[in-house]
This record gives C-alpha cells, sequence and structure tokens, in this order.
C-alpha cells in the first residue's frame, strides 16, 4: 500500500511539472508574438507611419532602453514579492502595453506606439525573469536543459505565427490596425495562462518539500542533514524571509559575469538582426513582403523543433563549456554566410540556410547559456541575477540595432549597407566566442561540465580530481626544468 501511494505521488509530481512546464511556455506566447510584430511588419510600418529605417528601429531600442535599470529593480521585486505575484503584474501589463501600441498604429501615432513599446520592453523583460524563478524552483536538479529547451518551442512557435499571418492579415486587410489588434488577443490569452499558472504553482512547497524528504530518507545521516537544511531554506525562500538584496551582487562568482558577457552578446546579435530581417531580404534578395515573412519564420521553427531535443541531450552529456563555444560559432557562421550569401530568382532556397544556423544558435543558447547561469546562482538570488543578465541584454538590445541601422543608411547603397551590417555582427560573435574561451580556462567553470553542476557524480569528481593532479604535476614539472 505504501509503495502504491509513493508511485501515485510520484505521479503526482509529474504530471504538476507537466502542467507547469506547459502554462510556462504559452504565458510567453503572446509576449514573443508582440515583440516581433513590427519586425513582421516593417515595411508595412515604415510606409503607413512615415518613418525610416532608424525610426524604426526605436519601436526595438525604446523597449530595451527602460530595462537597462528596471530589470534589476524588478528582479529584486520579484524575489521580494513572489514569482506569483510578478507573473499576474507583468503579463497585465504586456497585455495593456500592446493595446497602446495596437491603438498608436491605427491612428499612425508614432510616438504612442514607442510609448506602448516603452511599457512591452518592462513587463516582458521582468515577465521573462518571473518565468525563469518558477522553472528554476521546479527542475534544477531535474532536467533543466530539458525544461528550458521545451520553454522555447511555444514562443518561437508565437514569433513564427506572427512572421507568418501578420504580413497575411495586412494583404487582407490592406491596414497595420488588424495585424497589431490581433497580437493583444494573443496576450489576452497567455494573461489566462499566467492565471492558471498561479493556481498550479501554490503547491510548489509542498511537492518540493515531499520530494526533498524523500531523497533524504536514502541518503547517509550527513547527506540528509544536508538535504533537510536545504529544504528548510527553500522553504524560507519561498515565504521571502530571506531577501536579495543590491549588496549581495558582488557576491556572484565571476563565472556568473563570463555567462552575462557572453549571454548578451548572443542575444544582441540575434535579436538585433531579426528586427531587421524583412527589410534585409526584401531589400538585399528581392523578396515581396508575404515571401519574406514565411522565410522568417525558418529560425523560429527551427528553434521550436530542436531546443526540446538539444536540452535533453544536454542534460545527458554535460560538457556546456565546449556548448557555449559552440553556440558563438554559429552565430559567426550565419552573420558571415548573410553578408555574402546572393541569391538568384531561381535559388531562393539559398537563403534559407543562414537563417536554419542562426535558428541552431539561438537553440544552443536557450539550452545552453540560460541554464549555465541557473546552475551557479542561488535559488534565492534568482531573481536579481536574472535582472542584472537583463540588464546588460537590454544595453546590448538598445545600442545593436541603432548601430547596425545607421551603418546600413551611412553606405552608399542598401548592398553594401546590410553587408556591412552582417560584418558589425559578426565582429560582436568573434568577441562573445574570445569570452567563451576565456570561460574554458577559468578555474571553476569546469563544473558546468558535469551533468547536474549542483549534484557531480562520484566519476565525474574523481575525472576532476585526475586532472587537477596531472595539471599539478606537469606545472611542477615545468618548474623544475
Amino acid at each position: 500500500m505504501g509503495d502504491q501511494d509513493e508511485k501515485q505521488d510520484k505521479k503526482k509530481i509529474q504530471t504538476t511539472r507537466l502542467i507547469i512546464l506547459i502554462l510556462s511556455a504559452l504565458l510567453l506566447f503572446g509576449n514573443n508574438y508582440s515583440f516581433d510584430n513590427p519586425q513582421a511588419l516593417q515595411s508595412q510600418i515604415m510606409e503607413e507611419v512615415h518613418i525610416s529605417l532608424t525610426e524604426f528601429n526605436y519601436l526595438y531600442s525604446f523597449f530595451s532602453f527602460p530595462n537597462i535599470l528596471l530589470t534589476l529593480l524588478g528582479g529584486c521585486l520579484i524575489d521580494r514579492i513572489g514569482s506569483r505575484k510578478s507573473i499576474i503584474i507583468f503579463a497585465s501589463l504586456v497585455t495593456f502595453s500592446q493595446t497602446i501600441i495596437a491603438i498608436g498604429g491605427k491612428y499612425k501615432h508614432f510616438t504612442l506606439m514607442l510609448v506602448g513599446r516603452v511599457f512591452l520592453g518592462v513587463g516582458s523583460e521582468n515577465l521573462i525573469i518571473s518565468q525563469n524563478v518558477i522553472i528554476t524552483a521546479w527542475f534544477k536538479g531535474h532536467q533543466l536543459s530539458t525544461a528550458s529547451g521545451c520553454i522555447v518551442t511555444l514562443p518561437e512557435i508565437a514569433a513564427a505565427l506572427n512572421s507568418y499571418f501578420s504580413p497575411m492579415i495586412y494583404d487582407y486587410t490592406g491596414s497595420i490596425t488588424y495585424p497589431l489588434f490581433t497580437s493583444v488577443f494573443v496576450c489576452i490569452f497567455s494573461l489566462l495562462c499566467a492565471i492558471l499558472l498561479l493556481f498550479f504553482d501554490k503547491s510548489r512547497e509542498s511537492i518540493l518539500s515531499q520530494e526533498k524528504l524523500e531523497k533524504s530518507t536514502i541518503s547517509s545521516i550527513d547527506d540528509s542533514h544536508d538535504s533537510l537544511n536545504e529544504n528548510q531554506q527553500n522553504a524560507q525562500n519561498t515565504l521571502h524571509s530571506q531577501k536579495a538584496r543590491l549588496q549581495e551582487i558582488k557576491e556572484f562568482p565571476a563565472l556568473y559575469w563570463y555567462l552575462t558577457a557572453i549571454c548578451s552578446l548572443c542575444l544582441g546579435i540575434y535579436i538585433s538582426f531579426m528586427d531587421d530581417v524583412s527589410d534585409y531580404y526584401q531589400k538585399k534578395f528581392q523578396f515581396k513582403a508575404v515571401e519574406a515573412g514565411k522565410f522568417i519564420t525558418i529560425p523560429y521553427i527551427f528553434s521550436a523543433l530542436l531546443c526540446p531535443f538539444i536540452g535533453y541531450y544536454i542534460d545527458k552529456v554535460g560538457h556546456r563549456r565546449f556548448f557555449l563555444m559552440i553556440t558563438s560559432f554559429l552565430f559567426i557562421i550565419a552573420q558571415i554566410l548573410f553578408g555574402s550569401v546572393h541569391v538568384a530568382s531561381n535559388e531562393k532556397w539559398i537563403a534559407a540556410i543562414p537563417l536554419i544556423i542562426q535558428g541552431l544558435a539561438f537553440t544552443c543558447y536557450s539550452c545552453v547559456m540560460i541554464p549555465c547561469v541557473q546552475y551557479i546562482v542561488d535559488q534565492k538570488y534568482m531573481g536579481t541575477a536574472f535582472g542584472i543578465l537583463g540588464m546588460f541584454e537590454s544595453i546590448a538590445l538598445f545600442c545593436f540595432p541603432l548601430i547596425a541601422s545607421r551603418i546600413v543608411e551611412s553606405a552608399e547603397d542598401l548592398q553594401t549597407g546590410y553587408k556591412n551590417m552582417s560584418l558589425f555582427y559578426s565582429i560582436l560573435g568573434l568577441l562573445s566566442l574570445f569570452l567563451c574561451i576565456l570561460l574554458y580556462h577559468y578555474e571553476s567553470s569546469n563544473k558546468l561540465d558535469f551533468i547536474d553542476p549542483n549534484n557531480p557524480l562520484p566519476e565525474e569528481i574523481r575525472k576532476l580530481n585526475e586532472y587537477s593532479m596531472i595539471t599539478e604535476e606537469k606545472c611542477s614539472v615545468s618548474e623544475d626544468k
């Protein structure tokens, strides 16, 4: 009877985790759909609202600018009031902001659209932080990379649907009003998912406490004592008796700051390029708007399909430091191809190749880089850690689009301008690769190669000790010589 009850409890926990995973992904469905709305309607917005490429990129720079500071404050707020309340607050703000943008589009009021994008940026980035905190709490030590990969799937599908359908809705209606208000309804759907997520997440404390107590019964006395202490600490964190403070940022390991710089560069390359990719394909490859929209779905669909599998693979093999370098390398290759590929009218399929590599690079970013941050920071500081990461990513996302648009507009022609833009992003990719190499040789970074960095297997510890002994012997021999 006891075994049967235990099986039922495990099944209940697995079912709850699955529901949390699905709702967390749907939570960002409207967010991603709305974020990429201008990209799918780039030429249409520029034509209807009468703005230049640089002014169009303000829609993305204004999205990121307030988050240079507000994500840090938002992360601290999330640690203080809890991820549940934060999710409802920021999901509501996302819906409200997209409504402002849609009204601005209807009345061709560019300033109102910019105001909406500012509020959307504040709500969006902090909503992602809140979601990451919940996912880390539920899945840390339980295939976190797999969970992170699955989380990306539905939001990436949302971005693909936006790229595919928004130009079609515009062609059918002849106005940007209808595709913009479609985003509002998608955001309302995600807000309802946020309310459901809040309901299911209420069982987190009891389920995780029960799970840790079960683990402690099969461990040694010392391990049991540590597990109970950790369980008590988790409960205290959930009750917010221990608050993350700004002065505790200095306690974050150097490894965290390496990862923050790498993540900021890689996400800046991906998002900033995708902001302009519709106009890029229309001007450089002579695609029509709807045709470009269909091609732009490729990296999103590719990421959606591959993320669960790559995340699962990373959870099984570890070796995250190696995959960090692969991620940066893929971003470089994609940008080199974007700048150098020439597409004939009967060979347009060639234009899909850099988009596929771009999608693969973003897949690795989602399944490798973000979980690395989650593994090296204590749960009680997770909101603050992602707030700082969001701050640096926002700096990149504010600066990169403006620099890229200036590069394009200052060139002799658009073909040269877009080629120079790809060169700019390639240089940023090389910088991220250089940081990945530095991280690989950083002393404490080897823990990222463990299958579970927080609970390494005895065999992994033994291999690490053997490697350390060999390294020390080599050093002593070289010193003797």
